[in-house]
């Protein structure tokens, strides 16, 4: 690997996005420092932070140069960075600018989460936390209990997430906090036990930044925290002040809510309605994935099961983390002393490929993403002889991360899907039959909900107001989680008479694709739907309008004709 490449590697595995030192002067230009403030910069780089600090304590001190910045190092200034070589960088600087490096015993060369310090606390946190960067592997586990769980939510195990709940942990009471950090902060459910945690202890103000650095292209922001002890009544949102109790309404409490939103947030939402999974991981796809051309596919592959021995290495190279239990290391090498083996397949290339004709018994229809919608035909099948028996006995004998299966208890059953990475939802009827891909996440009617919501639901999802909702208030980012479409409203506001109509209208457009009509967003029969789920304010429904998925199943949201004997 290249030197560049491997720097960018690294930068990777940190979360490394440096701060520019004109963009850390700004943002600790106005803060209220005194000779008495204990500021830490938890992962400060190259110190850019570090730099824009002294530059602001300097005035308040007396003497010469030397000796008020060793007073500031003494007295306010702590810092941690992971990185020796950039930790190096700083220091350089600091000679190249002063003409000495003065003692520095509250600098750190090492891990954040290896540092304690139980009885500090702090007037001031400031910095840019490594967004995304990967955790020791040994310190893992343990992180995970400790910042694992914040007011009943769990933490996302990532570096972000951990170094704001310990900073918050080491900020007192009265103390403020500023940190970069993405604006996928504000929205995606994964902060969203973040979110609770800022908002039952002090007030939270976020602004965008308009530039960061050339080392990403992605919107930041800057986070103010102010640690009051205390639960605010609102949070402000570039410049907007947001109520609590708007974004409280919202699954995964939302600071991009909006008085204009806020009312689609009255009523149910489609997670009342509607159950959504994400699929399978096969693994690889060249093995069991098949491409339909005309009707038909070529099979390169024959698949053999055999015996294969268990063996305490083989078992460790596919654990998590390459860690097993003492008990389960134990019960390896018994087994292995014994001989015993476990079922696994071979996947053998064909000399020559065997051209099939669909449908074929071996073969399910595969739900691949697609920015298709309404209705697609399927573009691959997946071999699926026995029930997915290759294609389980694979996973179940590769590493850990492949045991799991995604959404097998809806495997071949009728719904919703939509492209995981897409600017907006692009959804489409799914038949029976279908195994599901990861790629494409799925929704499912809930038990004793009528069948025909499923078309209602699909044509709010092909809405642009359903999507504008989800884009601004759920999941800002381009991906679509399961849970996010569960988080969508139910358009309660809808009558039933305009229900009825819709239901009609979704159903011909599933036939007309079918027949091979294409439609798209600018197709008048789309756009239609938005005209359709209008919001309209309607009382009775909001009233009489089903709340939980216990009472949902047993209710008929549809009358039925009586049945003649």
């Amino acid at each position: 690997m290249s030197i560049a490449k491997n720097q960018r590697a690294i930068k990777r595995q940190l979360g490394q996005f440096l701060t520019p030192e004109v963009l850390a002067k700004r943002l600790v230009a106005a803060l209220p420092f005194t000779v008495e403030s204990k500021v830490l910069e938890p992962s400060f780089g190259e110190g850019a932070f570090l730099l824009a600090l002294i530059d602001r304590f300097l005035p308040l001190y007396s003497g010469s140069e030397k000796e008020r910045l060793t007073q500031i190092f003494e007295r306010n200034l702590y810092g941690i960075e992971i990185d020796p070589t950039v930790f190096e960088v700083f220091l350089q600087t600091l000679q190249k600018r002063y003409g000495f490096v003065p003692p520095m015993p509250h600098l750190h060369a090492m891990d954040f989460f290896r540092w304690h310090e139980y009885n500090l606390q702090f007037d001031f946190i400031i910095g840019n936390p490594p967004f995304g960067g990967t955790l020791d592997a040994e310190l893992q586990d343990g992180l995970d209990k400790v910042y694992g769980w914040r007011y009943g939510e769990k933490i996302k195990k990532e570096t972000y997430s951990f170094f704001l709940v310990k900073c918050h942990d080491l900020l007192k009471t009265g103390g403020k906090l500023r940190f970069i950090c993405s604006d996928t902060f504000l929205t995606i459910k994964t902060m969203r036990g973040l979110r609770k945690m800022l908002m039952l202890n002090g007030t939270v103000e976020t602004n965008e930044i308009d530039f960061f650095s050339e080392e990403t292209k992605h919107p930041m922001l800057t986070l103010d925290y102010a640690k009051t002890a205390m639960p605010t009544d609102a949070v402000q949102i570039n410049g907007q002040t947001i109520p609590r109790s708007e974004v409280e309404k919202t699954g995964n409490l939302s600071w991009c809510i909006s008085s204009d939103l806020s009312r689609y947030f009255d009523g149910a939402v489609l997670g009342d309605y509607m159950v959504a999974s994400s699929g399978m991981t096969v693994g690889r796809n060249e093995w069991f994935l098949r491409e339909i051309r005309d009707g038909n596919i070529e099979e390169s592959y024959s698949f053999e099961f055999f015996d294969d021995p268990i063996t305490l290495g083989n078992e460790i190279s596919r654990a998590r983390l390459g860690k097993i239990s003492p008990q389960t290391r134990a019960k390896i090498v018994e087994k292995e002393a014994s001989g015993e083996t476990r079922r696994n397949v071979n996947v053998v290339p064909r000399d020559m490929p065997l051209r099939l004709n669909l449908p074929h018994a071996d073969y399910c229809p595969y739900n691949k993403g697609s920015n298709e919608i309404v209705f697609a035909s399927p573009t691959h099948v997946i071999y699926w002889k026995d029930e997915g028996d290759a294609v389980y006995t694979y996973k179940k004998n590769g590493n850990w991360y492949l045991h799991g299966v995604g959404g097998k208890p809806f495997f071949k059953r009728s719904g919703i899907t939509w492209q995981l990475i897409a600017p907006r939802l692009y959804t489409r009827f799914l038949p029976e039959g279908y195994i599901l891909d990861s790629g494409a996440p799925c929704a499912f009617l809930l038990p004793g909900i009528d069948e025909r919501e499923l078309f209602f639901i699909l044509g709010w999802s092909l809405t642009e107001q359903c999507s504008h909702i989800l884009k601004t208030v759920i999941n800002h980012t381009r991906n679509i989680q399961s849970k996010d479409f569960e988080r969508l409203p139910y358009p309660f506001w809808v009558s039933e008479e305009r229900k009825r109509e819709i239901i009609s209208h979704v159903e011909s457009l599933i036939s007309q694709a079918k027949s091979g009509r294409k439609f798209d967003f600018r197709s008048p029969e789309i756009s239609l739907l938005d005209s359709l789920f209008e919001y309209v304010a309607n009382t009775e429904a909001f009233l009489y309008r089903p709340k939980r998925a216990s009472e949902l199943s047993q209710l008929a949201l549809f009358e039925r004709p009586a049945q003649t004997k």
